[in-house]
């Protein structure tokens, strides 16, 4: 049977702790025994060994039957693909369509979903068994599942924010093994509680979840589009929920800590882990999230900033909690001299994992560090992905990350494939994107700079950001005299476009390298 399976079938039925599932349209929290969820799964798995199907999609939002789907399909056996729902301004039945035919690309065989999701993909074209989650997985039981065991438990989909989307094959020991390394790293207990809006269809939000479920601790699940809505509930869902454990991208604690003066009557004491991953760390936005939220009684000691990925399951390199936001000060040699940054440490490696660095030519200035290409391999580590030949579990994986290492553990500058050259110069985006970020009516956390070839209209150094606000031409000279002066180099076009107008992976990230091509193609 599958060891990720027998994992869930030994904590689910024996702890007497819940799963608090958030209801956007009520707006309030249900209570659901994590043993009841279990046999509400259990009826998932059967229907899934009924259509034989080997693998297994999921549409939809965190309901409990949602929920109790993913847990059935991973006690099934079959192999868990989870996808988004529309994003808002999207083709529904272009996005049902386009879903049906996801799933089918990469072997699903039966899908389940509900409510206006399910719907749409009802009057798509397909041969997939499509299922109503909340029909199928009911709570009532009387027989014992037995388990069912499968080469792979997780189909991930990743990459999609620097090239061309994949999907990574993850065995249920790898996938069991990233829960145990990361739950050892913050020394997971019985008394811990966690608190999650992020979304199942990504890595960081399905082993948020997955971790606390085979710990049998109390997890309390929002939907995203709840924070979306209303970002400040986060907060207010850790007081509410008493919460121990949570985590969220850079941009959800640059979000609060910006605008913090506005939250009151927060009781933040309990929490003492709050993992910042999925996206690179601004070191300045998320300690501001931890001294103005000290007056709630939040130790800044819980941020951190971690490093994963989909290819290792999620987790690669986690701090010990406490430690909080540790920086690395580091000097970058410009064409005016020098500057100084400040990068997040993103602690060692979790057990079962290892980091090595290969050697490269691209340290984009960076003084007195070892830059290289960060390799990884361990037991978290994916089998290949599809249709790609496979990884060996001794086969080192170049990540396509450039970073060094400091006593604190590992730090992570950038991506080779998003080094701007700029006169013979190599440039991290992030932290001219940060710089940008600061001019008023900026959006933070929606900044992208990118080097433009000779085939664009203005070649170099271009910055695309959102911005909403009456004084274009003033905001674009802004941008180009801060970046210029904090930066060392002088953008060669500032790019304003309305809120939402960047484009971004179903997570959230923003794709740098969509934003490069469009610029390089537009006509003058």
């Amino acid at each position: 049977m599958s060891v990720l399976a027998e994992a869930l079938a030994e904590a689910l039925p024996a702890t007497d702790k819940d799963l608090v599932v958030f209801d956007p349209e009520a707006r309030t929290w249900s209570r659901h025994p994590w043993g009841q969820v279990y046999a509400r799964a259990e009826n998932v798995a059967e229907q899934i060994g009924h259509d034989g199907s080997t693998a297994v999609g999921v549409v939809g939002e965190p309901t409990i039957e949602g929920i109790a789907t993913i847990i059935g399909a991973l006690l099934s056996g079959a192999a868990l693909s989870v996808l988004p729902g529309p994003i808002r301004g999207a083709d529904a039945h272009q996005w049902a369509q386009s879903t049906l035919n996801r799933f089918a690309g990469i072997g699903v065989g039966t899908v389940f979903s509900h409510g206006d999701h399910l719907r749409l993909l009802e009057k798509g074209e397909t041969s997939l068994a499509l299922h109503d989650d909340v029909v199928v997985a009911h709570p009532q039981r009387s027989t014992t599942l037995s388990l069912g065991s499968g080469e792979f438990a997780v189909l991930q989909g990743t990459a999609g924010s620097t090239g061309t989307p994949r999907t990574a094959q993850l065995s249920p020991s790898a996938v069991l093994a990233n829960l145990r390394g990361l739950s050892d790293r913050i020394s997971l207990s019985a008394g811990d509680i966690g608190c999650s809006w992020l979304p199942l269809y990504h890595d960081m939000g399905l082993t948020f979840l997955l971790a606390g479920a085979v710990a049998g601790i109390e997890v309390w699940q929002a939907p995203t589009t709840a924070f979306v809505a209303s970002p400040f509930s986060w907060v207010r869902w850790l007081t509410e929920s008493r919460s121990t454990l949570t985590a969220a991208p850079n941009m959800a604690y640059g979000l609060i800590g910006k605008y913090s003066k506005r939250l009151t009557d927060l009781d933040l004491s309990a929490v003492r882990f709050a993992l910042n991953g999925g996206e690179p760390v601004d070191c300045e936005a998320t300690s501001r999230f931890g001294t103005e939220l000290s007056r709630f009684g939040f130790n800044p000691g819980a941020l951190s900033p971690s490093y994963g990925m989909a290819e290792s399951s999620c987790a690669v390199t986690v701090p010990v909690p406490g430690a909080g936001v540790v920086l690395d000060e580091i000097t970058v040699a410009t064409d005016a001299g020098s500057n100084q940054q400040q990068l997040a440490v993103l602690g060692h490696a979790i057990a079962g994992m290892e980091v090595r660095l290969r050697p490269s030519a691209d340290n984009a200035g960076i003084l007195g560090r070892e830059v290289g290409e960060i390799e990884i391999r361990g037991t978290s580590m994916m089998s290949g992905y599809l249709g790609q030949p496979p990884l060996g579990p001794d086969d080192w994986f170049a990540t396509g990350d450039l970073g060094y290492f400091v006593d604190g553990g590992l730090v992570v500058c950038g991506r080779s494939k998003e080094l701007i050259t700029v006169a013979g110069r190599n440039i991290f985006p992030t932290e001219i994107e940060r710089v940008a970020a600061q001019v008023k009516g900026v959006r933070e956390g929606a900044v992208v700079a990118v080097g433009a070839g000779e085939k664009a209209v203005r070649s170099g150094l271009v910055i695309v950001a959102e911005f909403r606000g009456a004084d274009e031409a003033g905001a674009r000279s802004q941008v180009i005299q801060q970046v210029a002066s904090e930066c060392g180099v002088v953008p060669a076009d500032v790019v304003l476009l309305k809120p939402g107008s960047l484009p971004r992976t179903s997570s959230g990230k923003l794709r740098r390298l969509e934003v490069k091509r469009e610029m390089e193609a537009a006509k003058s």
